[in-house]
């Protein structure tokens, strides 16, 4: 979460534009950034789960089996200016990505509301959501800062013991033998690839910075490590 935040500074001051895949090393809760940190409503199979608090808004993510995404976009190209093309536009190249693998996913099209937002992303439904036969399989959440805007996305790919009523892209298609590191990174380049066409910019995979590495470093040691910023109300 920190670097995340780290790479949309580098938008913000640099006019950098990042994209940035990664998995997560145990099942993790990140809470949506005006999210409350709610107990009396959270299944006791997830409830103590290990959680970080995003930048971006929406609902909690269950993250397990599956790709997590930030894009990263400064304020001087044409996209930053349209929150809601922004997730058309990134998402539709992973539809495309998909497809190539011959895992068919498209728009819900349609949102899904009610009455009580429920605390996980993936119980609820917005039209650019991602669904594979109605089950959303990708949902993303922005923040804005100075003109730049994060996104951030989680492609569920396999369903999680700890949240068994979401199902994976993986089990619904049959094909969960799918999920191994190559076929993982073979997606991801994918991914890259396809949004980069699509954005217009040409793709170049690089480290971190000295200064990103630093500013990252320090979010993470006077923010979001502290109680305080995750367990807030």
């Amino acid at each position: 979460m920190a670097v995340d935040e780290a790479l949309l500074e580098s938008a913000v001051s640099q006019d950098i534009c990042t994209l940035r895949w990664y998995r997560w090393k145990e099942p993790t809760i990140s809470l949506g950034y005006f999210q409350s940190n709610e107990t009396e409503v959270q299944n006791d199979t997830w409830k103590d789960l290990p959680r970080v608090r995003r930048l971006s808004g929406g609902g909690a993510i269950l993250h397990h089996y599956e790709l997590t995404y930030s894009f990263a976009i400064p304020a001087c190209h044409p996209l930053s200016r349209s929150l809601p093309d922004l997730y058309l536009i990134i998402h539709q190249p992973l539809i495309d990505a998909l497809s190539k693998q011959g895992l068919n996913v498209e728009f819900r099209g349609t949102s899904v509301t009610s009455q009580t937002e429920p605390f996980l992303c993936f119980g609820r439904g917005d039209e650019r959501d991602l669904v594979y036969q109605g089950k959303k399989i990708l949902g993303s959440a922005q923040r804005r800062r100075r003109g730049s805007v994060v996104q951030h996305g989680s492609l569920l790919l396999l369903t999680s013991d700890y949240a068994p009523h979401f199902p994976g892209l993986l089990n619904q298609t049959g094909k969960t033998s799918l999920y191994q590191d190559n076929f993982l990174e073979t997606l991801t380049e994918e991914f890259s690839k396809a949004i980069s066409q699509t954005i217009d910019l040409p793709l170049q995979s690089r480290n971190l910075t000295d200064d990103e590495f630093a500013q990252a470093t320090e979010l993470e040691n006077e923010k979001y490590s502290l109680p305080a910023w995750t367990s807030r109300k």
